[in-house]
């Protein structure tokens, strides 16, 4: 997958809302590492395992509103292209909202926490930067982060439980994908809403490396190496680090300085 390759799938998608949806678009915004790259350079995209972050918020009181059983046919019509698209489909990672979804809600697929991420640093494409409109307070956002850490740890668990125990070997790739969305949230839930995956690692190493200690580091680090295809760490000894280190950041969250004075 190459950056010319997300460029154009921008420039495709932006030309086919604007030319055929503009009427019913609030905000077209762009986030996530491709924005980065744009604002810092190359070095933020890490091909075939990057995503393309949209989020498409649209008013939908204006589509047909005498046939609301149709009013999403044209947004379909549009959109699909690029979900069955061999080379764009995997890529692409659209969040299509209502503006009468917002706010955002608590543990929904697009929370308070992308939301505020999206408004504070994301980029317009089209339309304005609506979800300005919407605030969250200090402990939504913080009990929106620990929901999110606590689902990936969940899917870790079951994962972990369901290939291990019926004798099937876990797959190392999904084991790398949760433990870096629980890192990834564990520094959202510290206050950090703009940072991206590949910067999970060092900044889970400046940020928390003292409190959650070495290993979890190595363990972050070695995640993010796995998605990028390379692993040095063996199987078994990477599979039982992400759970000790997510049991770790489990409690971690669920009081941080009863945690520290624990370590201490």
């Amino acid at each position: 997958m190459s950056d010319s390759e997300y460029s154009n799938l921008l420039s495709e998608f932006t030309s086919a809302v604007e030319s055929e949806l503009l009427g019913y678009v609030r905000s077209l915004i762009l986030y996530g590492s491709y924005h980065k790259e744009q604002d810092r350079g190359p070095g933020w995209i890490i091909p075939g395992t990057s995503d393309l972050d949209l989020v498409l918020i649209i008013d939908v009181d204006d589509i047909n509103p005498k046939k609301p059983s149709r009013r999403f046919a044209k947004i379909a019509e549009t959109l699909s292209v690029f979900f069955v698209h061999p080379v764009y489909a995997p890529i692409l990672d659209l969040r299509l909202l209502e503006y009468h979804d917002l706010p955002a809600k608590l543990g929904m697929a697009f929370s308070p926490i992308h939301a505020e991420s999206t408004a504070r640093y994301g980029e317009v494409i089209l339309g304005n930067n609506v979800l300005e409109n919407f605030t969250y307070s200090e402990k939504q956002l913080n009990r929106c982060t620990k929901i999110a850490i606590n689902q990936a740890y969940e899917s870790l668990k079951s994962g972990y439980l369901q290939r291990v125990v019926i004798g099937e070997q876990p797959l190392t790739y999904e084991f790398a994908d949760l433990m870096l969305d629980i890192a990834h949230s564990t520094l959202a839930f510290k206050g950090r809403l703009d940072l991206v995956r590949s910067e999970v690692p060092e900044e889970f190493d400046k940020l928390l490396g003292d409190d959650l200690g070495a290993t979890s580091v190595d363990i972050i680090y070695e995640a993010k190496k796995t998605r990028m295809g390379s692993q040095k760490m063996r199987r078994s000894d990477f599979i039982r680090g992400c759970m000790e280190v997510s049991q770790k950041i489990m409690k971690y969250i669920r009081d941080p300085f009863t945690f520290e004075e624990n370590q201490r």
